[in-house]
């Protein structure tokens, strides 16, 4: 249980928030998760689609740098899905 003190400090740092950052806190009091913005998702596709594509691509023609292509555009992938969940 806090303390009033605690409590009237928090109630400050909560006025604040909500002068500060509005839609957030409006969000945030209402329980919805935001949605990821539109452009974002597009880019997450992109990389996943390329990534998918420059591998099979370098495995049916043969060809070294597009597989390794593929792999580094993988990676990418990898990391932006990373950094997508870690602000979920």
């Amino acid at each position: 249980m806090l303390s009033h003190h605690d409590r009237q400090e928090l109630e400050k740092i909560e006025r604040w928030f909500e002068l500060t950052e509005p839609a957030l806190a409006a969000r945030l009091r209402s329980g919805r998760p935001a949605r990821p913005p539109l452009l974002r998702l597009a880019l997450v596709l992109t990389v996943d689609i390329t990534a998918g594509l420059l591998m099979l691509l370098g495995i049916v023609v043969n060809s070294p740098a597009l597989l390794l292509m593929g792999m580094i555009t993988v990676t990418a992938a990898v990391i932006v899905h990373i950094s997508r969940f870690g602000r979920d």
